[in-house]
């Protein structure tokens, strides 16, 4: 098995990772209204004033996080997809704590378990940086662009749901948050190879030689 993960270190505001998505791959991505936010209350999943939640999205997308806060992010979750589709695992937190120099720190372990709950290709990481800096009130919007898990699914690995577990973790407050998404990979699309029909052409048949004529010549009388 190939390795399937990698963790990149991104610099801020650089985000472009990748390509125009594969030809032939298949993404079944939910609307961007399924990405649950509330301002007022931040995401589902919280505790206390910290909240947090982990998507699925196509790689390309990543290039939506490099946008400054009010601008339109077109981000989608993808819950379905084939092998070799390059997709990355971001977490978005808010609520974040600051210090006493108003700097905050998050971070998040991830691992993603095979559709028989064993751990998937070594992903099984720890204390990933995902923010550190000035936070404000920190009532914004953040996400891991430190550390981003990028995954893409091998043509062997077996199809069914896919579990990622991720722990977000306010380093100032000491809250943790668990989250859990889930990702269905399809079986590979079997390639239809149509085999033209084959003539079948009889033997040329032997060319028939014409016989010659001899005629005899008559004796002079």
């Amino acid at each position: 098995m190939q390795k399937a993960f990698t963790t990149v270190l991104l610099a801020v505001g650089v985000c472009l990772l990748a390509g125009p998505a594969l030809s032939g791959v298949t993404l079944m991505p939910e609307t961007p209204a399924a990405i649950e936010y509330d301002p007022k209350t931040g995401f589902p999943d919280h505790n206390g004033d910290f909240s947090a939640m982990v998507i699925v999205i196509p790689q390309q997308q990543l290039a939506e996080f490099d946008k400054t806060d009010g601008g339109a992010r077109q981000i989608s979750r993808v819950n379905r997809a084939e092998p070799g589709a390059q997709l990355a695992i971001k977490l978005v937190f808010t609520g974040l704590s600051a210090d006493s120099n108003g700097n905050g720190e998050a971070t998040y372990d991830l691992k993603v378990l095979t559709p028989d709950g064993q751990v998937y290709a070594a992903s099984d990481y720890r204390h990933l940086a995902a923010v550190r800096g000035p936070v404000g009130d920190g009532r914004r919007v953040f996400d891991n662009r430190t550390k981003v898990v990028l995954m893409s699914f091998d043509p062997q690995d077996k199809p069914g749901v896919y579990t990622i577990k991720a722990v977000a973790r306010d380093e100032v407050s000491e809250r943790e948050v668990p989250l859990v998404t889930t990702i269905e990979l399809l079986p590979a699309t079997a390639a239809k190879v149509e085999t033209p029909p084959v003539a079948v052409v009889p033997p040329a048949s032997a060319p028939v030689k014409a016989k010659k004529t001899h005629r005899k010549k008559r004796a002079r009388r």
